[in-house]
């Protein structure tokens, strides 16, 4: 029988909530829906979002005010979309994310047996048996490929049949504090997550293709707080790290540096910042930025110069920060499939130029794909990782109906955490 399935995300932003609702209609199985979703064909049918106050550099520090911004974000989502929001697929963010490779083994039969379902979580569930320190916990494991006796490079054992089983799996952990922290929260907005992930990897669904992360490419969320560096290679992911920096740190430097209040220098970015001065329009010196309204209405004139020197340096530093992660892991200019940029600091004229220079590789903004109905109103960079999200929870469902699919390795440990996200009430 066919049914109309519902996958929402919310993007639980520093500067932000953003949450949206899309429906995947006519289909009548698991694969049917992976497929419709994995094409972009998704119906958006509502958007919600909410300035939040309660958060720093990604992560929670008043717990009121980042439900309320969650609240407001959910009502104004329910209102668009006529549907009840009381489940959907969040973000977890902030610097005290990171990610480490792992192997598990186990003995699947000593006269051989065929791998299934509970060979797979055995092994996967071995990776996870490493020492962390006692405020750190495991959030996600990817397994990236897998050894069945003296094959390996196998990427997906399922129904082989073998006697020691292997896998190659990237886990990424984050502190306890924290999560407990997005817990009571989620407890407050009444929301059940259906599962939580990583920001970068959220945005990684939204705008990567198999052949991007097949041959090589980093993906570079530019939040307003926080920056997500995610890393794949053959399919795999092979490195997440946050870098407590991001666009709104461009903001205050042209507020300092212009000696102008804070939403004058967002409009100054927004509307008249380059990423390099070769960009610039003629020999334009200086730009006006008009402001009040009326009678009282003025305009204050700023030097490009300057502009361009406060943005340079402000760009140079989160591309520094990259590049020395990407030095970590052996990558420095040497993915084909370049850089992608996404988020709210991807919007900034000429970025992606200036990236292909200070990384030596490829480099191009991230486009999601076409959205049915209210698509328009998620056209945009900012939207990246909540549209990911959305996708992830249509994927998920899916996922869970055959008990296998991308998504179920993106977050299927999440059952296995002692329900700590398993939400106490419905809104």
């Amino acid at each position: 029988m066919n049914e109309t399935k519902y996958a929402v995300g919310v993007d639980i932003g520093t500067d932000t909530v953003k949450v949206v609702v899309g429906h995947v209609g006519g289909t009548s199985s698991a694969e049917e829906t992976s497929a419709v979703v994995s094409e972009g064909k998704v119906t958006i049918i509502g958007v919600g979002t909410h300035k939040n106050a309660g958060m720093r550099k990604g992560t929670i520090v008043n717990l009121d005010k980042t439900a309320e911004a969650i609240d407001r974000a959910l009502e104004k989502a329910e209102r668009m979309s006529g549907y009840h929001i009381d489940a959907a697929t969040v973000n977890i963010n902030g610097s005290h994310i990171v990610g480490l490779s792992s192997r598990g083994v186990v003995a699947v039969g000593a006269g051989g047996q065929t791998i299934g379902q509970d060979e797979l979580a055995r092994v996967e569930e071995a990776a996870t048996v490493v020492q962390l320190p006692a405020n750190r916990e495991i959030l996600d494991v990817t397994p990236r490929s897998y050894k069945l006796d003296s094959q390996d490079g196998i990427r997906d054992p399922f129904g082989m049949t073998g006697v020691r089983l292997e896998v190659d799996a990237y886990m990424i952990t984050a502190l306890s504090p924290h999560m407990k922290n997005l817990e009571k929260v989620l407890e407050m907005t009444q929301l059940t997550p259906h599962h939580v992930i990583v920001s970068g990897l959220a945005s990684a669904r939204a705008v990567l293709d198999d052949q991007l992360r097949e041959n090589g490419v980093v993906l570079i969320d530019i939040g307003a707080t926080t920056t997500n560096v995610t890393v794949f290679e053959e399919g795999d992911i092979i490195h997440a790290a946050v870098l407590p920096i991001g666009s709104n740190n461009i903001t205050n430097d042209l507020a300092i540096g212009l000696k102008t209040e804070l939403d004058i220098a967002e409009r100054v970015k927004v509307e008249h910042a380059v990423a390099a001065p070769e960009l610039r329009r003629g020999s334009e010196t200086a730009i006006a930025v008009k402001v009040g309204g009326g009678s009282t209405a003025k305009s204050i004139e700023f030097s490009t110069e300057v502009i361009d020197e406060i943005v340079e340096a402000r760009l140079a530093e989160i591309f520094e920060l990259v590049n020395h992660e990407l030095k970590k892991i052996k990558r420095l200019a040497k993915l084909p499939g370049g850089a992608v940029l996404t988020g709210g600091g991807a919007k900034l004229r000429g970025i992606a130029d200036y990236a292909r220079e200070v990384l030596s590789m490829n480099a191009h903004v991230g486009k999601l794909p076409e959205f049915g109905g209210m698509g328009d109103k998620v056209n945009d960079p900012s939207f990246t990782t909540v549209a990911g999200l959305m996708f992830l929870d249509s994927e998920v469902s899916a996922g869970s109906a055959n008990g296998r699919g991308e998504a179920g390795l993106l977050s299927g440990l999440m059952s296995k955490l002692g329900g700590m996200f398993s939400g106490k009430n419905k809104r």
